[in-house]
């Protein structure tokens, strides 16, 4: 854990340069390992999401709470799930196209019902990432140094984190290992550029990607 002191808020105008599409979805089941299907799915309809440093969410992350697991590693998607693709401001209406689309995911399939509106990033001090890319074994120590480094880059000065949950991503090129982090006590135009930027690689495969939380007690329950 790294902890600071608390910070003054600012005044400050969200952008809109980068933002959410956000789909309401239907899948009768899905493996809980699923963010390299998806991306290869969606990479299909959208193939420049690799080249506009998009983002994308597994299910289960852009919804919450929306969905049941079982012990076989495979879940139950709710009427409440939804798919978040974040993209910039140019693609949004191209993405959002693909509303009516049922992505296959082999043996798995991602029906996108409709597409709601869209999210712009969040003002919110406490940002959390549920997957960022690391070496195996890294201890938690050197997670957060790296990742305070890798804060330190896009100019945002963290004071408070705190690493997570481990996670694994099955790949065919191999294992991605990846772990959560939490960052509190951001200034509003740091949470911003940290939502829009994010950290580490990987960002098609659900990595690096922060969503806002409402307070550490959130950030534990996912």
């Amino acid at each position: 854990m790294f902890w600071q002191e608390d910070i003054k808020e600012e005044h400050f105008t969200l952008p809109s340069s980068i933002q959410d599409a956000v789909f309401s979805i239907r899948s009768k089941i899905l493996p809980m390992d699923h963010a390299y299907l998806l991306s290869q799915a969606l990479l299909k309809h959208l193939p420049w999401l690799a080249e506009v440093n998009a983002g994308i969410f597994d299910i289960s992350v852009a919804d919450g709470n929306g969905w049941e697991q079982d012990e076989s590693g495979l879940y139950y998607p709710s009427k409440r799930s939804r798919l978040n693709i974040r993209v910039p401001q140019e693609k949004l209406k191209e993405t959002q196209a693909l509303s009516g689309t049922t992505l296959d995911l082999g043996e798995y399939s991602i029906k996108l019902i409709k597409a709601l509106d869209s999210k712009l990033m969040s003002d919110m001090q406490i940002v959390f990432a549920k997957r960022v890319a690391c070496d195996k074994g890294v201890s938690e120590e050197a997670f957060l140094q790296t990742s305070f480094n890798q804060l330190q880059a896009l100019g945002i000065q963290p004071k408070k984190m705190m690493a997570g949950l481990e996670r694994n991503i099955e790949t065919p090129n191999g294992t991605i290992h990846t772990r959560s982090l939490m960052v509190a006590s951001l200034r509003k135009a740091e949470s911003v550029t940290l939502q829009e930027q994010g950290i580490g690689e990987h960002r098609l495969l659900g990595c690096g990607l922060f969503l806002p939380q409402k307070g550490i007690e959130s950030v534990n329950a996912v």
